[in-house]
């Protein structure tokens, strides 16, 4: 009896993390830097950024967007939703940790 193979899934054409990428508890930790150049190359500021998610439906607070620029820790679903409002995949987002350093830190 030979078994058909399975169609690809978007879990199978996601990229793998990169490496040193942590996910502690949920949590990831973005690269605020990038975050903040796509913001400013749109000509927005904080408050604009968060106004354009309300209003595409994107889960993305005021709060939220200042604490992924101070480069806290923010949930994988906020990590999502960014990658949602700037149209580019997720992965790209994730700030690689140096080797000594943890998600805690």
């Amino acid at each position: 009896m030979r078994i058909a193979p399975r169609e690809a899934t978007a879990i199978d054409v996601l990229p793998p993390l990169p490496p040193g990428a942590r996910l502690h508890l949920g949590h990831v930790m973005l690269d605020a830097t990038l975050l903040r150049r796509l913001r400013q190359s749109r000509l927005m500021s904080q408050q604009d950024l968060a106004d354009d998610c309300w209003r595409r439906n994107i889960q993305l607070s005021l709060t939220t967007i200042k604490r992924a620029e101070a480069g806290r820790p923010v949930r994988f679903r906020i990590a999502r939703e960014f990658a949602r409002s700037f149209d580019i995949p997720v992965m790209r987002l994730l700030r690689i940790h140096s080797p000594g350093e943890t998600a805690e830190s």
